[in-house]
């Protein structure tokens, strides 16, 4: 994931040489478009990074009570000083267990982060909204505060904020991503639209579920990101055959101003 990707930067930045394992075919398979996956294979690898992927690791090796190193399944053999593992992590739900609160995912909660007792809230990466639309707990900063926000309302009484799109970023060498919006886990059926940005090399890549837009990931387009943005808030975005068009003035569409 990204985090893994990030740790690969830093420490390349520092001088080391780094490997990075991938068990999916692609990095980032779970959460990024295939173009944006293929702009980040390329980036490390110019930077010295060895990528694997499609790979799983069979041993974490020793010696003399120390790491050494790795073993692919399929035999290779990766010599090493360290290694970072980023797998995820699983939510703590003992103590909603022991609270007798619904567990599915995470501790479940209605729009208002209440759980499946009026009297209990559950906000941050643990929660897992259940009327939300996207059907996976997100794990964000972003994500944690509007939860606070949406139980404080609650709890006070007050009218709950509607949710917002989530968003992500990651900064990597001098790469900066900015994404809105969730790809949903089985990615493969999307339409991936790619739009040349106003920086060089900067780009952003809009994916369709049929015609509706899901998600905008930019790099080094900032105001691609908060065009794509607005679009998925509003619940109006061009259509990919348009996003296709270089000449599309993507702004005014955003601005609901006449476009050609």
């Amino acid at each position: 994931g990204y985090i893994g990707l990030e740790v690969a930067a830093s420490l390349t930045k520092a001088g080391k040489m780094v490997t990075v394992i991938e068990a999916a075919p692609r990095l980032l398979a779970r959460v990024a478009s295939p173009p944006v996956s293929a702009f980040f294979a390329t980036r490390h690898g110019d930077a010295g990074v060895d990528i694997i992927t499609g790979a799983a690791m069979s041993e974490i090796r020793h010696d003399n009570g120390g790491f050494v190193g790795a073993t692919l399944e399929d035999g290779r053999q990766i010599d090493a000083d360290m290694l970072v593992v980023g797998i995820g992590v699983a939510p703590n739900t003992d103590l909603a267990a022991q609270a007798d609160l619904a567990i599915a995912n995470g501790i479940v909660t209605d729009g208002t982060m209440r759980t499946s007792r009026p009297d209990i809230y559950a906000i941050g990466d643990g929660a897992f909204d259940g009327s939300g639309a996207y059907g996976l707990r997100i794990e964000s900063v972003h994500n944690a505060q509007e939860q606070a926000e949406r139980a404080a309302a609650s709890i006070t009484g007050n009218d709950v904020p509607r949710r917002q799109v989530p968003w992500f970023w990651s900064d990597q060498y001098d790469v900066k991503l900015q994404s809105a919006g969730v790809l949903p886990a089985n990615n493969t059926d999307l339409h991936h639209v790619q739009r040349a940005g106003r920086r060089e090399g900067g780009f952003s890549v809009w994916s369709f579920a049929d015609d509706d837009l899901v998600a905008v990931e930019a790099i080094g387009d900032p105001a691609a990101y908060v065009l794509g943005k607005t679009c998925l808030e509003s619940g109006r975005a061009p259509r990919p055959v348009q996003l296709a068009d270089a000449g599309f003035d993507l702004k005014s569409f955003v601005a609901d101003k006449p476009v050609a």
